[in-house]
């Protein structure tokens, strides 16, 4: 049972990345929250305000 715990935990687990902003490029001004490559929550610019909403495929704004 404890093998299958453990599994479900890792599949819960969030990871939080500082990216730069893809519209003023500001280095590591957005604080994006990542549950299996998707935004959790809405992330918003701190130069600009630019948001990138929840539900969003993070590879989108890491390949530029």
């Amino acid at each position: 049972m404890s093998v299958f715990a453990d599994c479900q935990d890792e599949r819960n687990k969030k990871t939080i990345m500082e990216i730069d902003c893809p519209k003023c490029q500001e280095e590591d001004a957005l604080e994006v929250f990542i549950k299996d490559g998707v935004t959790i929550g809405e992330s918003i610019c701190t130069s600009c305000g630019y948001v990138i909403p929840e539900g969003v495929h993070l590879e989108q704004f890491l390949e530029g």
